[in-house]
């Protein structure tokens, strides 16, 4: 699993948003977003996605020996 930041942001106005996902694939990611992200209603322009992978999220941690 990685830590993807997913922006959106409009092509030709100011309004851009953006959310921390953690996801296995780029696709993904881009749907988690979706979802989260409240995208306004006057928007009915071009919206650009960008995602950048910022880590990863381990589920199993490693435990230390004495």
């Amino acid at each position: 699993m990685y830590v993807f930041k997913v922006t959106l942001k409009q092509v030709w106005g100011r309004w851009h948003d953006f959310t921390f996902v953690t996801a296995a694939t780029t696709e993904e990611a881009i749907i988690k977003a979706l979802k989260e992200i409240s995208v306004p209603d006057q928007l009915n322009d071009k919206v650009t996605i960008t995602v950048a992978v910022e880590g990863q999220a381990f589920k199993n941690k490693k435990k230390r020996s004495k």
